[in-house]
């Protein structure tokens, strides 16, 4: 099962955007464990992960977004979180450099 964490913004910056995604998410994939860490409690999970404000999103314990994605990249990259290959947008493609292998 992946967990999902969405830390709140320090700052209640974009509170209802974080807590109406992480309603969809808990209606549409009830296979994955949501959780939201109100801005109160954030900011010592936050300062963890070297962020000053948030918000953002932990998949598994590990940062995956800093701020709010669109719902249909978060499904995307819950899907490919267990595989041991990197995100599909992630800029490491190709070559093992990093590069794009042309």
């Amino acid at each position: 099962m992946v967990e999902v964490t969405f830390l709140s913004s320090v700052q209640g910056y974009q509170d209802e955007r974080v807590r109406s995604l992480a309603t969809r998410l808990a209606a549409e994939k009830p296979e994955v464990r949501v959780s939201v860490i109100a801005a109160a409690d954030s900011g010592t999970v936050l300062a963890k992960y070297k962020l000053k404000f948030g918000p953002a999103i932990l998949l598994d314990g590990r940062v995956e977004f800093v701020g709010i994605p669109r719902f249909r990249m978060l499904v995307e990259r819950i899907a490919t979180s267990r595989t041991k290959e990197p995100a599909p947008r992630s800029v490491m493609r190709g070559s093992k450099t990093g590069g794009t292998g042309e």
